[in-house]
């Protein structure tokens, strides 16, 4: 489900310093993460070794994308992905294939049928990312990402831009909610415990409470908590690459997300992410947004419709 190696990703939308399909004078930066240019992939395949096939053995498109080249004996797949908080993009690109049955611009599943084996023996099969993938980085790249998520066909799914001081709440797709929000006083993607950085990521609810919190900052919620599972499977792998984190501590945490549920709130990822009110009313104009110690902050006018409908699962992308 993780990528081996950063550079095993190309990253296509919505990471800082990346060349975004969403910038301020183009397309909708939450419509364009959630609706790409063509359906993205719900899971790879393992890449077969062509080379070894034999001729007129029908090939079979690794996961769901579109044709971009369909030509002498050649057919190149673009596949979009959800990884974390991002869209990427990989392509599969096959060579020496005899009756291709599919044509550049069309749209293909998993396990469609693209060609067969060429009787030459010449036959190949490159995943590419930011390079080509050895044919054993390839069957590790598809077996990390065998099953992948759609934001999209999620219940309930939240967006939050952190440049657009935005969130957008959805149902199957549909938005029923657009509303301003804040996040933590330090700008920048959350690091490490008490850095007052708000995360990116991709999380999920894991615990909604109403009323009065206790603490002498209870009355900083508004009345209303709801908790993501941070830090994430990616926040623990990063976690590991900074020595803060050993394998078996990662691998609980990836565990505990994947079935979203909270996840290891002891390490020095930090932990207690989530959406609440605020003591008072506020003003984007006069607090930049910048107001808590990394959590997302609404409005006190917004609380009771957004957390009617935020249930537990439910997912929340931050980029």
């Amino acid at each position: 489900m993780l990528a081996s190696s950063p550079r095993l990703a190309l990253l296509f939308l919505l990471l800082s310093g990346s060349t975004s399909l969403a910038t301020s004078t183009g397309p909708d930066a939450f419509e364009a993460y959630l609706r790409p240019p063509h359906p993205p992939a719900e899971g790879f395949a393992v890449p077969p070794d062509l080379s070894r096939a034999r001729g007129g053995t029908p090939v079979s498109a690794l996961a769901r994308g579109r044709v971009v080249e369909a030509e002498a004996g050649r057919v190149v797949v673009e596949h979009l992905y959800y990884e974390n908080h991002a869209l990427l993009r990989a392509r599969t690109a096959y060579a020496g294939l005899e009756a291709v049955e599919v044509r550049a611009g069309a749209r293909v599943e998993r396990g469609q049928v693209l060609g067969r084996v060429g009787r030459t023996g010449k036959s190949s099969l490159v995943l590419r990312a930011d390079r080509d993938l050895s044919q054993a980085e390839a069957v590790r790249f598809a077996s990390e990402r065998a099953k992948l998520l759609l934001p999209a066909e999620e219940a309930t799914l939240v967006l939050v831009s952190h440049a657009h001081h935005q969130l957008r709440l959805y149902e199957r797709g549909r938005e029923r909610l657009r509303l301003e929000v804040g996040f933590g006083q330090a700008p920048g993607a959350k690091v490490e415990r008490g850095d007052n950085r708000t995360p990116v990521g991709m999380y999920f609810v894991t615990q909604k409470a109403r009323g009065e919190m206790p603490g002498p900052y209870g009355a900083y919620y508004g009345g209303h908590w709801m908790r993501l599972n941070y830090p994430n499977a990616w926040d623990a792998r990063r976690g590991v690459a900074r020595g803060w984190l050993d394998e078996r501590a990662r691998a609980r945490i990836t565990t505990a997300w994947t079935a979203r549920k909270d996840t290891d709130a002891s390490t020095r990822l930090g932990s207690g992410i989530g959406f609440h009110g605020w003591a008072h009313e506020w003003e984007l104009a006069e607090t930049a947004g910048r107001m808590s110690w990394g959590c997302i902050v609404l409005h006190l006018r917004d609380l009771t419709a957004f957390y009617a409908r935020l249930s537990p699962g439910a997912m929340v992308v931050l980029f």
